[in-house]
């Protein structure tokens, strides 16, 4: 997968995945961020996509979408944290 920020194309694969998994602490649900809603399992451990891609890749400014679809197009699951109006409304900068 070639995910794409600023112009410049990164290689995304399922390996680079988990080594970047290795490298970041996976989210704390008893310390949820309030600016982050998707997130993919790899292994046994949910980490934000975002953080996730651009560890995995080296790119800066990686989008919501780009990355939560990357990721789940390597087979990995993407959740999304539902709450306050996310279920009923969506995020247009997610799913725009």
């Amino acid at each position: 997968m070639r995910p794409t920020a600023d112009g410049v194309t990164y290689r995304l694969t399922a390996d680079r995945v988990r080594a970047a998994a290795a490298r970041l602490a996976p989210a704390d649900s008893s310390d949820p961020h309030p600016n982050r809603n998707w997130y993919a399992l790899v292994g046994t451990h949910l980490y934000y996509v975002v953080d996730l891609v651009e560890e995995a890749t080296g790119a800066e400014d990686v989008k919501v979408k780009t990355a939560r679809l990357r990721l789940d197009e390597l087979g990995f699951p993407v959740f999304a944290l539902a709450w306050n109006t996310l279920p009923t409304q969506g995020h247009p900068a997610h799913t725009g």
